[in-house]
């Protein structure tokens, strides 16, 4: 029976030297897994700077960007009305001499009805004349 005690103590500290190492296995992986969070978090954090940063570097290439075709578009349209003050711009001047052309043909019209109606009154008037 002597023997069994000592063997238990044996099993006994076996037994609490695997427990000690597994809750020293257990506590290294807490610790580990801690400072893996640390990390993580540390790193999500500069990613989302990062990410910032270069959100912020788009939106000002983008606002220069629009504002520099702003400049371009605002130059082509006063290019474009110089041109038309002074009478040089061709989708300008075409249909200026259609417009032209039509308010001659009416003047011409206006014209001839005028002179028309006139002949008719004279008309009428020698008929008058004639008949009465």
């Amino acid at each position: 029976l002597a023997a069994m005690p000592v063997h238990r103590d044996r099993e006994k500290k076996e037994s609490t030297a695997e427990e000690m190492e597994v809750e020293e296995q257990e506590q290294d992986a807490s610790s580990s897994e801690e400072e893996d969070s640390d990390t993580s978090s540390e790193d999500c954090e500069r990613r989302r700077m990062e990410c910032l940063d270069e959100m912020t570097n788009l939106e000002k290439q983008f606002t220069d960007l629009k504002d520099q075709l702003y400049r371009e578009r605002l130059s082509q349209v006063n290019s474009k009305l110089s041109e038309v003050e002074a009478g040089r711009a061709a989708e300008y001047l075409e249909p200026l001499a259609v417009l032209l052309e039509n308010m001659q043909v009416r003047n011409l019209l206006y014209i001839n009805a005028v002179w028309v109606i006139g002949c008719i009154h004279r008309i009428n008037e020698q008929v008058k004349g004639t008949y009465w």
